[in-house]
């Protein structure tokens, strides 16, 4: 009996040594303290007690309101969900999801099960799609999100990854919704499952049931609403009753909502979207921590914005917010929201609004970048990028630039194998970080700096 267990046993070690079983890829975990980063520096305190003008106003909600406009109207980063009329071109969207799924079929992607997704599992996607149903001309119609919801790129909930045994990066996640987000949906998947839809900054797939529909005037008066509150904590619990027991759902930093009637508890009533029970809009009373929330936009100063970010410090990175947490251009988004400018979603499109006050070639001097955020550059007002990163500029300490972003993981010089060190989550660094590394340091692979401001100049602000 021992000898049957023991060749059992030995069976089952060979099974895993062959590969049969899916390899999980591993990570080095970075060290938590990052490029000289001390205790006190993981606190807004000690940046904006340094700042030359933490509590001046750069832009008034009249100035962002412009802000916002030009970019929606003059970059077409944006789009106002509610001016979008009646009709949109069918053609355009029928391209536009047929030019997604060739970009899956073009290369090579694995299941979570480390499987390689064959060309069936595209096949079968393509015909959900219904392509074929799509008219010249779409009616529009029009919904919020009743419940967070993942946007995808195509309608499949299971995930597509780059790498063999990584699923840390879900290649369909395009982004995350919070619950009141305004919809333009243009196309329902043949299973009835999944809304092709447009949001304020992302197109893609939703789940139809995360949808209430809602027609353009209600929409409009929804949205409309000029007694609002903001969420400004970096998570807000949402429940169905003043005493806070009845739990409904969660969202992030920077959702916004009407605000009800004041009541004296310790709990703010909004108004929120509840789907029917035949999937239809209506509006019901909810309710928020009135710590979790502001009446009304905050003010944008670099205060608020570096007291917003650490808000979010050790929140988990997320690839395209999945689980409702935040990705790199997601936390930017996100803390910038509560002061009411609407930047784009990715970091690119972010990289393209406000000043600019530096744009530099592959291998241009450090000591120039240094020169900018040390010159012109306003802690809690500037953004730094690079080739699919943007951070938050924090300041300077002892010569040095430092951030905060949300950070999945550097190379640095030496470490294992080569491999990246992960921090996966909002912390503070220097731009040193990955100094030495083959990709070089942040500081190295800036591409620009830009002012989140409209004009004058951020250096004309200075005292």
């Amino acid at each position: 009996m021992l000898n049957k267990r023991l060749a059992i046993c030995i069976i089952f070690l060979l099974v895993l040594s062959s590969g049969c079983i899916a390899k999980e890829k591993l990570y080095y975990s970075a060290s938590f303290s990052l490029s000289e980063t001390a205790r006190e520096m993981r606190s807004p305190g000690f940046w904006t007690s340094r700042h030359l003008f933490a509590d001046r106003l750069l832009m008034d909600q009249s100035q962002i309101r412009s802000f916002n406009q030009h970019i929606q109207n003059d970059l077409k980063l944006n789009r106002d969900i509610a001016a979008l009329g009646k009709t949109f071109p069918g053609e355009e969207v029928v391209n536009g999801i047929k030019a997604s799924l060739a970009s899956f079929s073009s290369r090579n992607y694995y299941l979570a099960s480390s499987v390689p997704a064959d060309t069936a599992f595209l096949m079968e996607i393509e015909r959900n799609m219904g392509l074929d149903n799509v008219p010249s001309k779409i009616e529009i119609k029009y919904g919020l999100t009743n419940g967070y919801a993942d946007q995808r790129i195509l309608p499949v909930k299971e995930g597509l990854y780059e790498d063999q045994g990584d699923t840390n990066f879900d290649e369909l996640q395009n982004s995350s919704l919070d619950l009141g987000t305004p919809l333009a949906v243009l196309h329902e998947s043949g299973d009835g499952k999944w809304l092709y839809v447009l949001g304020p900054s992302s197109d893609g797939w939703v789940e139809k049931k995360r949808v209430s529909m809602i027609s353009l005037l209600e929409l409009k008066k929804y949205l409309d609403q000029e007694n609002i509150v903001v969420v400004i904590s970096a998570k807000a619990d949402i429940f169905l009753d003043p005493r806070l027991t009845v739990y409904h759902d969660l969202v992030g930093m920077g959702a916004r909502f009407p605000r009800g009637p004041t009541k004296g508890t310790g709990a703010a009533e909004i108004i929120i979207p509840y789907q029917k029970a035949d999937g239809n809009f209506s509006l019901k009373k909810a309710y928020v921590k009135k710590e979790s929330v502001s009446s009304g936009h905050l003010a944008y100063t670099p205060r608020n914005i570096i007291d917003q970010a650490f808000r979010l410090l050790n929140a988990p990175y997320s690839w395209g917010g999945a689980q409702g947490e935040q990705d790199c251009s997601g936390f930017i988004k996100q803390v910038f929201s509560t002061v009411g400018i609407n930047l784009p979603r990715n970091s690119l499109a972010q990289a393209a609004v406000g000043v600019p006050l530096g744009k530099f070639e592959k291998g241009s001097a450090d000591e120039e970048k240094i020169k900018i955020l040390s010159g012109n550059a306003a802690g809690g007002a500037t953004l730094i990028y690079m080739d699919g990163h943007i951070m938050l500029f924090l300041g300077m300490h002892e010569g040095k630039p430092y951030v905060i972003h949300d950070i999945w993981g550097y190379r640095q010089n030496g470490a294992k194998g080569g491999e990246a060190l992960i921090i996966g989550r909002v912390a503070v660094t220097g731009l040193d970080l990955g100094k030495g590394s083959s990709r070089g340091s942040l500081l190295e692979r800036i591409i620009s700096i830009v002012s989140v401001s409209a004009s004058p100049p951020v250096e004309s602000l200075r005292p």
